[in-house]
Order: C-alpha cells, then structure tokens, then sequence
C-alpha cells in the first residue's frame, strides 16, 4: 500500500511538472509582438536606434553619405576671381563658364588679350606688368583660370613677394588684378595711381571688408 502511494505520488509530480512546462511554452507562443513603426518610440524592426535608421530615418550619430548619382554640369568658372568679369567679352561669359581649364587657353587667350589691350592700349610699350610678362604671356597664364594652392610655404594671391600659391580671405584680388593691367613694370612706381594727372586706375578703393572676418569656420561674417 505504502509503495502504491509513493508511485500515485510520483506520478502526480510528473503530470503536473509536464503541464506546467505545456503552459508555459503555449504563452510563449500567444505572445503578440507589435509591428514595427518609425514612431513607436522603441527600437524594433531593422532600428539601429529608437526610431531611426534601418528602413527608417538615419540615426542622428550615422554619418550620411554623399550621394553623387545624376548628371552633373560645370556652370561657373570662378578659379580666380575677376578673369572672367574684366578679361573676357561678355557675350562669351556662358560658353567661358562650361569650358574646362585644360581647354581654356585655345579658346579664350586670344579675347582676353584684345580686351587686355582695350583697357591698356600701352601695356607692352609700357614694359608689361610687375611679373616681366608682355601682354601674350600674362593673358595665356589668367586663361587657365584655376587657383593654384601651394602644399608647402606661403599661401596668398600675392604678397610683395609669392603669386598666385593660394588666395587668404584678406588677399585684395581685385586690387592686384588692376595692378597687372595698369601698373607698369615696376609695382613700386606704378603707371595710373592717381598722383599728377594720372587717373587712379591701380585701386577700387575698396581696402576692408564692412565687417571683421570670424575667428571660427565659415569666417566671413553674415552679410547681415
């Protein structure tokens, strides 16, 4: 009698252990999972984040990249500024804008240098400019107009001594440009600066900005 009811005993063990585990699978498999949304406010789905990346929005730590699909086209060519406003004819500017440099020189030193002599009918009697170039000579170097960046030393658009290594915010482009064209072969007494009867030619007059360049990117100050 005493071993019947151990074995009635162990059994009821056995059963109920069995339903209990047949329960607990059955509500694991009820569980109901949400569909995954771009607005749950939990991450699910293919979420790298709370409601972002994956199919979703990028994550505002994922970097973006840079998408270069379509058809790209060059619409301005401002390597060196002022060429194409004062050296080429102005019915020409479009056709200039959408040439490549390496094609530049064919197509434009000839314009630039009868307009070189429009403005400066003088420039090769007078010497040519500062830099010991004749009229063809300094039209065939602005007609590739890229902008060189020196990788080593100085970096400026001209300093009294380096040409054209780079451009700093505060280069006065304009001012050497007009220096080029009318100052003669000696930049220490130039041609046209407005002592005498001379006309001053050398200067827009224009020597600072309205307002002092930033210290932090992007450094020039709003126009505002």
């Amino acid at each position: 009698m005493n071993t019947m009811k151990k074995i009635l005993y162990i059994s009821f063990i056995v059963l109920t252990t069995m339903l209990f585990i047949q329960c607990s699978e059955d509500d694991n498999d009820n569980i109901i999972e949400p569909v995954a949304t771009c607005d749950d406010g939990i991450q699910n789905g293919d979420e790298t984040g709370i409601d972002c990346g994956g199919s979703c929005v990028s994550c505002p730590d994922e970097p973006v990249g840079i998408d270069f699909s379509g058809t790209y086209i060059q619409e301005d060519q401002v390597g060196r500024p002022a060429i194409s406003r004062v050296f080429v004819t102005p019915g020409l500017s479009d056709d200039y804008n959408v040439t490549i440099p390496s094609e530049m020189t064919s197509a434009f030193q000839g314009d630039m240098m009868a307009n070189l002599m429009v403005l400066n009918p003088d420039y090769d009697a007078n010497g040519g400019n500062g830099l010991g170039q004749d009229a063809e000579t300094f039209t065939t170097l602005l007609s590739r107009d890229v902008l060189w960046v020196a990788q080593t030393g100085i970096s400026t658009f001209y300093d009294g001594n380096t040409i054209f290594t780079g451009r700093k915010l505060g280069d006065d482009v304009m001012d050497f440009h007009l220096l080029l064209i009318f100052g003669g072969p000696d930049f220490e007494n130039p041609l046209f600066d407005g002592s005498g009867e001379n006309p001053l030619l050398i200067s827009d007059g224009v020597n600072a900005n309205d307002k002092p360049f930033l210290t932090s990117f992007p450094y020039v100050a709003s126009p505002f």
